[in-house]
Order: structure tokens, then sequence, then C-alpha cells
């Protein structure tokens, strides 16, 4: 394939690509997808025995690990060799969890046994250096979530060598800083740092140890604060800045919000982070911040019409750029379409959690129940979860999270009588009880416009419908194809973004909704923002657009 895939992580896409069709074939039971994922997995196999080097398999000839180590020179440009083998590990550890493939499962602990002998022969010093990434905005020996890999590995098979050897990879000159809550992350390269944290996540879920717990708990309390976007993205031309720099001048040539915010593959793996730390322990904050960064970052990283998929999401004045080539947010942009089912729900014994409402029917094993969604809450519709199926006296725990953005009082019944809880905004309702087969609970969650205002520019503010974020369409004339380079269109300059002028803060005084389409509203008497249409960003394709707005005259 063109692109990266062909380049500097040669390799990449196949692993993505096992992921993505394993949960596929998983969700929907497609058997075109169970078919190929077969076929790659002997393949792999094949090459795995005809390279004869002890379990190792990449798209690449193992010298370049030891140009890595110091020894020889790099190979064909490859300079992050780890990063494309974790993503070709974790796509073999996925074919064996949801499609059950062994030979998946036999390749990657061959691939888990070389990496931890290679690894067991260098010194300290050479493994620090190796591992080093604070030396560089754009390190050159990026390892993905290498500790994340082996920690599933070693799930998988029961052995702990591999949560050994993950262990490695979790390094000390990033752990210590973050568990003691120092915010050292100025110049870092995103993705980079948010894959390590990932990985010291799930070692940590595994192990208890108190410093990588303490160490992914406030990074992602940073990420997902005082380095995020509106929309839940992270980064200035895949760079953290300072924290609660927002819509100020950037690390980005002091740019504010330039066209290289919020690279895709950066929110993909903050919502892989927030679930292991949710599984770790239920939290509204864990849920709420998956939800944001779903519905208005994930979401519109994918054109509906052609299915291609972005880099970097532009905030203000600029438009996307969908991908001519395999980058990294290629690889992860087709997972993120087989990912939209999860986050929705979690389960701990005899208790279940249900986080995000849109339509969707889930077997829950453990509880002995097959549940149904109807109804989009983000849409302002009544959520209606059916009990489909349930096991004789069947009795469980059911948590519905009451958002924080619901604009009035929650309704919840059970079987057409209102619960005897208080539904309070920002906690969780539990009803236990023996449920039943026939047993519907129906929620109304209210739902009305809203702003939040930008972190470092407290006039700059973002319009959400309670969940979900707003884009201002600024049209497309003179737009060049958007089908391009990643890069192509990074200097073109943004439009012109003009203010909202109103003494009212609240939304529904100056947006009137457009009768007949959904979660879409026109601006009024706003000075030269009105007639403005305002549409999730999600929906918000091929065009010019604003999800940052001047609001002048309200304080």
């Amino acid at each position: 394939y063109a692109g990266w895939d062909t380049g500097f992580i040669a390799g990449h896409l196949t692993g993505h690509y096992l992921s993505a069709a394993s949960r596929m074939a998983a969700a929907t039971g497609d058997t075109a997808f169970t078919t190929k994922v077969n076929y790659i997995v002997a393949e792999l196999a094949k090459c795995q025995t005809a390279l004869g080097k002890d379990g190792y398999l990449a798209a690449f000839p193992s010298t370049v690990l030891d140009w890595l180590e110091g020894k020889g020179s790099s190979v064909n440009g490859i300079v992050v060799p780890y990063y494309t083998i974790q993503k070709i590990m974790s796509g073999l550890l996925d074919a064996y969890h949801y499609l059950g493939n062994k030979q998946a499962l036999e390749v990657v602990s061959k691939m888990g046994d070389y990496v931890q002998a290679r690894l067991a022969g260098l010194s300290a010093t050479t493994i620090e250096n190796i591992f080093r990434t604070d030396g560089s905005k754009n390190p050159q020996n990026e390892f993905g979530a290498m500790s994340d890999a082996l920690a599933e590995l070693s799930v998988a098979t029961g052995q702990t060598k591999y949560l050994e050897t993950a262990k490695i990879f979790n390094r000390s000159w990033f752990m210590t800083p973050l568990a003691a809550g120092q915010d050292k992350l100025q110049s870092l390269h995103g993705n980079t740092h948010i894959s390590q944290a990932l990985g010291i996540a799930h070692t940590a879920n595994l192990t208890g140890d108190t410093t990588s717990l303490q160490a992914s708990e406030n990074f992602w309390k940073m990420l997902s604060g005082p380095h995020a976007f509106v929309h839940g993205g992270n980064s200035f031309k895949e760079w953290l800045d300072k924290p609660g720099v927002e819509a100020g001048p950037s690390i980005d040539g002091n740019q504010s919000l330039p066209a290289t915010t919020a690279e895709t593959c950066n929110s993909n793996n903050m919502l892989k982070l927030t679930t292991w730390l949710f599984r770790r322990g239920p939290r509204m904050d864990y849920a709420d911040y998956y939800e944001r960064t779903l519905y208005n970052h994930i979401l519109a990283t994918i054109a509906p019409d052609t299915g291609q998929m972005t880099y970097f999401t532009p905030l203000r004045g600029h438009f996307r750029t969908y991908m001519d080539g395999t980058y990294c947010c290629t690889g992860t942009g087709i997972e993120n379409i087989p990912r939209y089912n999860e986050g929705i729900y979690y389960e701990q014994g005899d208790t279940l959690w249900i986080n995000l409402y849109f339509p969707n029917e889930v077997v829950w094993e453990k509880g002995g129940m097959t549940i149904r969604q109807e109804g989009h809450a983000a849409a302002s519709e009544p959520v209606k979860i059916s009990i489909v199926k349930a096991g004789d006296a069947t009795r469980a725990t059911i948590n519905l999270r009451i958002p924080f953005w619901v604009s009035g009082k929650a309704d919840v019944t059970i079987n057409g009588t209102p619960s005897d809880q208080t539904a309070s905004p920002g906690k969780y309702l539990a009803i236990s009880r023996s449920w039943k087969t026939g047993d519907v609970v129906n929620l109304t969650l209210p739902t009305a416009l809203r702003i939040e205002r930008a972190k470092d520019i407290n006039s700059m503010v973002s319009i959400f419908y309670g969940p979900v974020l707003l884009a201002g369409q600024l049209g497309n004339a003179n737009m060049p194809d958007d089908f391009a380079d990643k890069d192509k269109y990074l200097s073109t300059p943004a439009v012109n973004v003009p203010a909202i002028s109103s003494n009212s803060t609240n939304p529904a005084d100056w947006l009137q909704a457009v009768a007949g389409s959904p979660l879409t509203f026109k601006a009024q008497n706003v000075g030269a923002a009105s007639g403005i249409t305002f549409q999730p960003l999600y929906q918000t394709h091929h065009q010019r657009y604003s999800v940052y707005w001047t609001l002048q005259g309200a304080h």
C-alpha cells in the first residue's frame, strides 16, 4: 500500500486490520471477516517459520533491532520497529480473543518469546537508551503500546514471563514524575506517550503496583483535562503543549488553533486508556470523557460518504484532509468503527454499568441476560432498555449513568412505575432486582444547548447540544480536493471565523432549531455570525467549519 505501510512503519496495517476484522466478525457474525483473519494468521505463521529466527516476525529484517541497540545501520528507513511489532502482536491477540484462533496465540507467543530473549541480552544502559523517548518531539525509537500487548499476552497464556517483559517498557523516567503528579509533558510526542501510559495502566491493573497505578491515573487526568481540546482530543502537530494551552498561541509555531490539532491516534489510545481505568474502578469522569471523545472526535474522523479517514482534526476555520495513504491514523482509523460498541457496558460480578445510550443489543453472559437499547439520548430521544431474555431468578444490579449534561429532571421508570430513587446528574442510578424477560426500563434525559469556555481564553466558547459538539458550517468555496496527503494543506490559511455578538451566554437565545433536521440549528441576531448553520462536528465533512467562537458582549 502507498504511504507509511511501505515506509518507516512497514507492516503496521496488517496488525490494525487483524484487530478491526476480528472485532467486526465477533460483532456482526459476518464470516467473511473470519475467513480473512484466519488466512492472514496462517500466512503470518508461514512467514515466522520461514524467517527461522526464534519467533521473530515483522515486515523488515531483525537487523533493524540491531540498529536500535546501537549496532549497524537502519534498514529502509525503519526507525520505530517495536511500534510495528506491537501492532502485529495486538492484532494476533485480538484474533485469538474474539475468534478463538489458536494459531494466532501460538504465533504471538513466539513473538513474545523473541522479545523477551532479545531484551534479556541487553544491558540496563542499552535498554534505557533505546526506550528513552523524551529526547525529541518526534522520537526515532517510538515503541507503541508494547507493555499493553505483552500484558495481554500474559493474560491469554497465563504465563507471568510476558508480564515481566512488559514491565521493561514502563520506564521510570516517565512514570516517576507522573506518579508524583508532576506535569512534564510539554514538547513530548503525544501518541508515543499515550501508548506508554496505556501499557502502564494495563500492567498496573494486573500487578497492583502503586507507582504504575498513580502514574496512569495522573496521566489520564492531565490529558483529559489541561491538555485536552473541547472535543476530547489533544496535541498540536502531534506534540503536547504546556498544560492549559487550548485556544491561544501554541507549540506549533505560536499559532492559535492551527490545522494540526488533535491527531486521531491519540484519541484512539486515550479511549483504550480510559477503558483500563474504568475497569480498575468505575467512575463518572471516565465515562464522561469516553462519551465526549467518541462522539466529538472519533466519529468525526471518518467521512461517511467515502470511508476515508483523517489524521488531524482542525477546530477553527479549516477543513479536514482525508488521507491518501497508509499513515498511522489510517491504521487506528480502521479500528475505530468496530470499536464503536466498546465503552457502552462494563461488568463486575452481578453488576452491570451502562455508560452510553444509543441503539444496540448485548448478551450479558455473566448476568444471564440479553439486553436491548432503543433510542438515542444525545438526540433527545427517550431511551428504552428491554430485557429481551433472562434466566430464572436473575438477580443483578444495573447502574444507569445520569450524565452531567442533563438539563432537567431525569425520569426513570421500571415497567411503567417511576423509580423511587433520585436520578442525579453526574451519578449512577442503581437498580437492583430480579430481572425477568420482558422487563423494560425507560429513561428520559433532558437535553439542551449549552456553552463551554476555553481554558486559556474566557471569551472563546464552544457550543454543545447535550454531549454533542456543534460545528458552525463555513462553506467550501474555492476549497481544494480534500482527499490528499495528510500534510498537503497544513499551510492553507483558515477562513475568517466571525464573532458571535450577544449579551446572552445561553445559546438557546440565539440558535434556532431547524425544523425537520435533528441536531441542526441556525444562528440569529448575533451580528456577523447570523445565518450560520450549526450541526454536530461528526456530521460536518468536506467543508470549512469552526467549533471555537469568540462570544462578544456576554460575560
